[in-house]
């Protein structure tokens, strides 16, 4: 009976902790990190604008096996260059509205974690990125990068190159013909156009103009009209017709000679404003078309002046920020790139890599994760391992890390203190990143947290180089990246000649930005762009002249960034159970990490395979001591049987 009763509780046992194992597998997965939300809060367009807004679940379904073109603006709401881009994209929307039955103008915001996979599949490499699709397109079709330009004028012209080259290609079939008119003879036009055409007219151009291609699409709608454009270079159609000068509009009627028309303005509204007329005159109505076309240029010009009055209320509100740094803008910032900055890439192998593994050798060594590093060192083992991975892979390695030592982070995500903004679209990760790489040059410089991990190259370009690799090859703004490498390069970032120096470098480098973007659209109009420290916060950071003091910069630097400046606003204190020891007293940072690494420190190097056979052998083990177990108490039942059967029968 003892046996059989040791049998149960073994049973018991191996239930509880299967029971056990299949609860925390749950409870891993709950508290498993959601994703960031947008952490520049608001998207750049709304449904008051012209602009189709695309998302993971809708994007593929609009795009592919589409009877239009799509030209689809990937960005990043947070993005400096992307913000500044969006009026001229709403333009653009506004402004070739009345081709939306070839074209469709549609945005898509990559800093929407939902939209993350879609940007990383369509190799988004930067922000903004435009990218055309062709009618009927199917996968695995990634659209074709089509260069954005600084003007609505220059986008549209990149557009229309495109289109052209659509129907040198085959397609479009069904479009308005924009390619040049190559015929030499006119005389027999009439026997290849419909007959509900009334009037043909041609536009003589420059061979670098684009103006015939929009006035043919602008009015393609009317039926009654057909438009060709013919290019200088046509040189004997230019002759017969007597066109020395560009541009020039010839109109052909049925029963009526041709004429010039006279073009008062010779730009696109010009001619446009001429063939409308001289429609008009004859009974065709072309209302419908032009109306259309005006609402386009009214809703531009109306997009512009709200710009501009919503600038100037918000310049008239100006207050100051205070001169701390948060522990939520720090985990915030590091949060957003390594859960979506980085995964963005598609591949990460050859310099991709090495500006990876530098980057993380800098944050397992010097970021202020209160939790301790042990999260961030795993990452970076992990990787210093690999010649490449994708995107996804390092996604995958940094949920499943965060689950096994969660929690991590001392607040939830897309939490801003100092870095938030007047409005959700300023501010937020870039101010974010700036401070992270403050504090991670001042910590290097004081090296208070050298004995997390095995000591670093003495470089004093260590963190200067980890953020130049990383900005150059991660961070989304394309126009922000190339500013900085720039920037670095002019100014000799990798001269730097010690630990100090490079804390120094940062800051003057911070403040050359802020002197490029002071006054810029993108600057928020609440925390304006100034030469940092402000008197008020260091009167002691520059002399009589208005020179900087660069020992007390210095000084003033180390108080604010260093790790016991780090203000903990907006962390609850439950956040800090499990921080304490035994006594009550604070667990330091790198001893937590320590003890955290150490209790962790088997089982990291298992894949799903190899936990997979340790739980059939974990099973298998305890089936065989069970039958072991019952064995003997069988074995036990049957030698009792046989001593009583020894006994004398009474």
């Amino acid at each position: 009976m003892q046996r059989l009763e040791i049998t149960g509780i073994i049973l018991c046992l191996l239930n509880v902790l299967m029971i056990d194992w299949s609860s925390a597998g749950v409870i891993g997965h709950k508290n498993s990190p959601q994703g960031l939300m947008l952490l520049g809060g608001q998207s750049l367009y709304n449904a008051s604008d012209d602009v189709v807004i695309l998302n993971a679940t809708n994007f593929k379904s609009h795009v592919y096996g589409s009877a239009r073109s799509w030209l689809v603006e990937f960005y990043n709401s947070w993005c400096g260059f992307c913000y500044r881009f969006a009026p001229t994209w709403k333009a653009l929307a506004s402004d070739v509205l009345p081709w939306s039955d070839i074209v469709v103008v549609a945005a898509i915001d990559c800093a929407d974690d939902d939209n993350n996979p879609i940007c990383r599949e369509y190799e988004i490499m930067h922000y903004p990125m435009l990218k055309y699709f062709s009618i009927n397109a199917h996968p695995p079709s990634l659209g074709i990068a089509i260069e954005k330009g600084d003007s609505v004028d220059s986008v549209r012209h990149n557009l229309i190159s495109r289109l052209e080259t659509e129907q040198q290609e085959g397609r479009g079939s069904t479009w308005p013909n924009i390619a040049p008119y190559r015929n030499v003879e006119i005389t027999d036009i009439w026997k290849t156009v419909p007959s509900h055409v009334k009037h043909f007219f041609l536009i003589f151009e420059a061979t670098d103009s684009h103006l015939g291609a929009e006035v043919i699409l602008d009015l393609h709608k009317v039926s009654s009209l057909q438009i060709r454009r013919v290019t200088s270079d046509n040189e004997l159609l230019c002759l017969m017709n007597k066109v020395t000068k560009f541009p020039t509009l010839i109109a052909y009627g049925r029963n009526e000679s041709q004429r010039v028309v006279t073009v008062r303005i010779p730009t696109r509204q010009g001619v446009r404003r001429a063939i409308k007329d001289y429609a008009i005159a004859r009974g065709v109505n072309v209302d419908e078309a032009s109306t259309t076309v005006q609402s386009a240029e009214n809703t531009r010009r109306t997009t512009v002046v709200r710009g501009r009055e919503v600038v100037e209320e918000q310049l008239q509100s100006s207050t100051r920020t205070d001169d701390y740094v948060y522990q939520l803008d720090l985990e915030s910032a590091l949060r957003y790139s390594i859960n979506h900055e980085i995964p963005m890439m598609k591949s990460i192998d050859g310099d991709r890599m090495k500006a990876l593994q530098k980057y993380l050798a800098v944050l397992a060594a010097y970021f202020p994760l209160r939790r301790g590093n042990a999260y961030l060192e795993v990452i970076r083992d992990v990787v210093e391992k690999k010649s490449a991975m994708t995107g996804e892979e390092f996604s995958q390695l940094a949920k499943t890390t965060e689950e096994e030592l969660s929690p991590v982070y001392s607040g939830a995500p897309r939490q801003w203190i100092g870095c938030k903004g007047s409005t959700d679209s300023y501010r937020g990760y870039p101010c974010g990143l700036w401070t992270m790489f403050h504090t991670l040059t001042v910590n290097f410089a004081l090296e208070h947290d050298k004995a997390l991990v095995q000591p670093l190259s003495r470089d004093p370009t260590q963190v200067l180089r980890a953020m130049h690799g990383y900005i150059g090859t991660f961070f989304g703004c394309a126009d922000c990246a190339a500013h900085f490498v720039e920037m670095a390069d002019k100014k000799r970032m990798f001269d730097v000649r010690t630990k100090n120096d490079a804390v120094l470098w940062l800051w003057q480098a911070h403040n050359l930005v802020n002197t490029r973007l002071s006054g810029d659209n993108t600057e928020d109009p609440e925390h304006r762009k100034m030469q940092y420290p402000a008197a008020e916060h260091c009167p002691a950071c520059r002399y009589a002249d208005n020179r900087w003091n660069e020992e007390e910069v210095f000084r003033y630097l180390t108080s604010k960034y260093g790790s016991s400046s780090i203000k903990l606003d907006g962390i609850n204190s439950s956040d800090d159970v499990g921080m304490t020891n035994g006594n009550g007293s604070r667990v330091r940072p790198e001893r937590l990490a320590k003890e955290t690494k150490r209790a962790t420190a088997f089982g990291w190097d298992l894949n799903v395979f190899d936990i997979s056979i340790c739980v059939v052998l974990y099973v298998t083990s305890a089936a065989i001591l069970v039958l072991v177990c019952i064995k003997f108490a069988v074995k036990r039942t049957y030698k009792k049987k046989g001593h009583a059967s020894l006994l004398p029968k009474v």
